[in-house]
């Protein structure tokens, strides 16, 4: 059925409740549609995002102090709007849940357009290791801060018995899948000062990180790459339902755009160049294209199913909810192949995984 329409996805129980971190209180059960967010009963979850287009450095590096930055205020104004949420008085216990464990969802987005900035090809081993230094650095200062949170404003209510009980700490600092080799100047994580941390303050937020989809978010904020994904396509026709009119938006990759300026690249060269790539959303074998920007400049339907689910292991080896990920299959995938996917998810210890293969559905937001 999945390989039918991409729907349903899977989800693995086991994988989720290991990192549960509230299982004196239940046991986890189901996420929301989109797979990102673990939840108990009536329980609910405060989402954001750092946008990480906005965190570019000079000379194709990541600024990674701003990143810190924004890390610290977004954990702080999320545990605040755990506060300040107009929960559903008809339903008390809704309130109670988000106040008992004050569950946070601090997430990326524009994932793919940093890495277009430091010329890594999402996919690869290279842009595996990149994906899990980012994700991890936000994970630290992001429990960093709920620690610091709890020193001043306390922790969650339901922290006795949990995996960040101080008298009892079960939680275990996360570890990335395959050792780094690699140095994009990111300054050090030392894990140790998290547990210690939680030992001596305890921890305001149960959970901390969710990589939600954010579509609309995303381009609202006009990211090239929606949460953790790669880019969909370097140019391509928007379909936005206008009071049940069908209008189209055309859209050209602003990175890929300066990329064929820097190659000096005339207006009308660039145009026809753009134009191809309309038509087939990549820009893999196009005559013109020298081979350093189109290894740079991978879109979802470049990249194997394989580095898909790599991908989103990588990541989810720091991520304590979620991630929303789609892995994408050519429209001859057979159902054989997606089967190996769910297998290799579940071996790299995702908690979840969707495909969708090209064609299979009638209707889609972006073609």
């Amino acid at each position: 059925q999945a390989h039918h329409n991409g729907e349903p996805g899977v989800l693995f129980l086991d994988a989720a409740n290991r990192a549960n971190p509230v299982p004196h209180l239940y046991d986890l059960e189901a996420t929301n549609p989109c797979g990102e967010q673990w939840l108990g009963p009536y329980e609910n979850c405060c989402l954001g995002s750092v946008n990480l287009a906005e965190h570019l450095g000079a000379d194709g590096t990541v600024d990674w102090e701003a990143l810190r930055r924004s890390v610290v205020l977004s954990t702080t104004f999320l545990d605040d709007v755990v506060e300040a949420n107009a929960y559903v008085p008809a339903v008390p216990q809704l309130a109670k849940a988000a106040h008992n464990a004050r569950r946070i969802g601090l997430g990326i987005m524009g994932l793919g357009d940093l890495m277009y900035h430091c010329g890594i090809r999402y996919g690869s081993e290279e842009g595996q290791e990149f994906a899990a230094q980012v994700i991890e650095f936000v994970r630290y200062h992001s429990m960093l801060t709920s620690v610091e949170l709890a020193k001043g404003r306390g922790s969650f209510p339901a922290i006795q018995g949990s995996i960040y009980d101080p008298e009892h700490l079960t939680w275990k600092a996360p570890k990335p899948l395959a050792a780094y080799e690699r140095d994009w100047n990111r300054p050090a994580v030392e894990w140790k000062k998290v547990s210690e941390g939680i030992k001596k303050h305890g921890m305001r937020n149960a959970a901390q990180t969710t990589v939600a989809p954010t579509g609309t978010i995303a381009t609202v904020a006009g990211c090239e790459g929606y949460g953790c994904e790669p880019v969909f396509a370097l140019a391509y026709v928007r379909h936005v339902n206008d009071n049940g009119k069908d209008l189209q938006l055309t859209y050209t990759s602003p990175q890929f755009e300066q990329a064929l300026v820097r190659l000096g690249l005339d207006d009308d060269t660039r145009q026809k160049l753009i134009q191809q790539v309309m038509e087939q959303g990549s820009c893999q074998g196009l005559p013109g294209v020298p081979e350093a920007i189109q290894h740079t400049f991978a879109v979802s339907q470049d990249i194997s199913a394989e580095e898909h689910v790599r991908m989103q292991a990588a990541m989810q080896a720091f991520v304590d909810n979620s991630l929303s990920k789609t892995v994408n299959f050519p429209a001859n995938a057979a159902v054989e192949d997606v089967a190996t996917t769910y297998k290799l998810a579940w071996k790299l210890g995702c908690k979840g995984i969707t495909v969708y293969v090209t064609g299979s559905r009638t209707k889609v937001v972006l073609e």
